[in-house]
C-alpha cells in the first residue's frame, strides 16, 4: 500500500511539475507499428512525445510488417500508425489502407527538402499517403589501403565504369578480389544492381510501374558489365550467384574484397572507425561517370485510413520528422535523416562521408509498383542465369521482362 501511494504521489508530482494534463486511458494509445531498425527511436521519440501532449503511444515491433499488416487490414484490427518499407507504400495506398495526407504534407514548411525519389515512392496517382521517415541509400564503399598498395590513389575513387573495372583489376589477386555482391540476395541485388541500370538511362518499370523495361540496352548493359567482371575480367568470384549479404561484409572486412555495395548502416561502420582499415565511401559509378544514381531505400511512415485518432496521429507523425528525431536520435543510432536540410546540422558535419549519403538521397530512387515484393523471383532469376552463364543477358532479361508483365498483367 505504502509503495503504491508513493507511485501516485510522484505521477502526481510529476504532472503539476510539467504542466501536462493527466494520460488517457490504455485504450486511447496511439498504436504505432515498426520495423525493427526504428524500434529504439520511434519508443524514445514516443516517450517524449507523450511527456509533451499528454497522448500515450503504444510502439510494437513488427515481426515481418508486411505479413503483419496485411493481417491486421483483413481482420479489421489495425494500427493508427505504421512504419514501413517505402517501397511497399503504393500497394497499400492503392488498396485504401492509408490516409491520403497530401494537405498536410504540402504544408509543411520543410516538404522541399524530401527528395523527389522519396516522394515518388510515398505516393499513389498523385496524391502522399505516407512521408518518408528513416531512409536508407546504396554507395559504394572500397578499401583505401588496397588501393594505395595497388598503385590506386585512395581519395579517387573509380567514378565510371571503365574505372570501376580498371580499380577492381588492380586490386584483384590470389588473396583479393576487387568487386564482390551477395548474389543470392534479391534484396541485396535491387538495392546494389539497379542503380547501375538507372546511371545508364535505363529503367527498371515505366513511370506508372505497368510495365518492366528490363530488356532495354541500357539494363543489358548494366546487367553485361556484371558479367564480364566475373567470366572476362575474373574480378569477381564465379560462385558470386550463392554469396549473402553476412558474406559479403565479412569478406570485405577481412579484406578480401576491395570494393562492394553497401548502405547506410555500413558507413557508419567506416564513420565509426569499426573497421581495421581505412576505407572510403563514394557514389556508385555511373556509366558516363557523371550521372549517378543511387537506391533508395528505408522507411516511410503512414497513417492508417482507418484510424479514430487521424489529428493526434499527424502531430506524432510531424514530430517524428522533427530536429529532435530527425538529428538528435537518428545520428546516435548511425542512421540518416529523412529531410535534407537536416544534413546541415553539426552532426552530419562532422565526418565527410554524410556528404556522399545526402547526394546519394537526392539522386535516390526506386522501381515503382504495386507488386514490388512480386518482382524479386524473376528478377534474381535472371542475374543469376546470366551470372552463371546459362543465359545471355538479353536472354535474362528478356525472360525476366515477360515474366514480370504477366505478374504485373494479373
Amino acid at each position: 500500500m505504502k509503495k503504491r501511494a508513493m507511485a501516485c504521489i510522484l505521477a502526481l508530482l510529476m504532472l503539476l511539475l510539467q504542466g501536462i494534463p493527466a494520460l488517457a486511458e490504455e485504450g486511447d494509445a496511439l498504436e504505432v507499428w515498426v520495423r525493427s531498425t526504428y524500434y529504439d527511436i520511434i519508443t524514445e521519440a514516443a516517450a517524449v512525445f507523450t511527456e509533451k501532449t499528454g497522448q500515450p503511444v503504444k510502439v510494437t515491433q513488427a515481426a515481418n510488417m508486411s505479413d503483419d499488416l496485411a493481417l491486421a487490414i483483413s481482420s479489421g484490427n489495425t494500427p493508427d500508425i505504421v512504419s514501413i518499407d517505402c517501397v511497399l507504400v503504393p500497394f497499400y495506398a492503392s488498396i485504401g489502407a492509408f490516409k491520403n495526407v497530401t494537405a498536410e504534407v504540402n504544408a509543411l514548411e520543410y516538404k522541399d527538402a524530401f527528395s523527389d525519389g522519396a516522394l515518388k515512392l510515398a505516393s499513389y496517382e498523385g496524391e502522399l499517403y505516407a512521408v518518408p521517415l528513416g531512409p536508407d541509400v546504396s554507395v559504394l564503399i572500397y578499401n583505401k589501403e588496397l588501393f594505395a598498395a595497388n598503385g590506386l590513389d585512395p581519395e579517387s575513387p573509380p567514378a565510371s565504369w571503365d574505372e570501376l573495372v580498371k580499380a577492381a583489376q588492380a586490386c584483384t589477386n590470389d588473396e583479393c578480389y576487387g568487386y564482390a555482391y551477395p548474389g543470392s540476395s534479391v534484396g541485396s541485388m535491387m538495392f546494389g544492381f539497379c542503380p547501375y541500370i538507372w546511371s545508364n538511362g535505363g529503367e527498371f518499370t515505366s513511370e506508372d510501374g505497368s510495365e518492366s523495361l528490363l530488356n532495354s540496352p541500357e539494363a543489358v548493359a548494366a546487367l553485361q558489365l556484371y558479367v564480364d567482371m566475373i567470366h572476362q575480367y575474373g574480378v569477381t568470384p564465379k560462385t558470386i550467384s550463392s554469396y549473402t549479404s553476412t558474406e559479403v561484409k565479412d569478406a570485405f572486412s577481412a579484406q578480401k574484397i576491395a570494393m562492394t555495395i553497401q548502405g547506410t548502416s555500413f558507413v557508419r561502420k567506416v564513420i565509426n572507425g569499426e573497421l581495421d582499415f581505412d576505407a572510403g565511401v563514394a557514389l556508385i559509378p555511373a556509366a558516363d561517370g557523371e550521372h549517378f544514381s543511387s537506391f533508395l531505400g528505408g522507411d516511410d511512415i503512414a497513417i492508417l485510413n482507418d484510424t479514430d485518432k487521424a489529428d493526434i496521429a499527424w502531430q506524432f507523425v510531424e514530430y517524428c520528422l522533427s530536429e529532435a528525431v530527425q538529428v538528435d536520435l537518428f545520428s546516435t543510432m548511425g542512421l540518416m535523416p529523412a529531410r535534407a536540410d537536416m544534413f546541415d546540422h553539426e552532426v552530419f558535419q562532422q565526418a565527410e562521408e554524410w556528404s556522399v549519403i545526402r547526394k546519394a538521397l537526392e539522386i535516390g530512387k526506386a522501381p515503382y509498383s504495386l507488386k514490388y515484393n512480386e518482382l524479386y523471383t524473376p528478377f534474381l532469376d535472371a542475374l543469376q542465369f546470366a551470372f552463371n552463364g546459362e543465359k545471355t543477358a538479353q536472354q535474362a532479361f528478356d525472360d525476366a521482362k515477360a515474366e514480370i508483365d504477366a505478374v504485373l498483367a494479373e
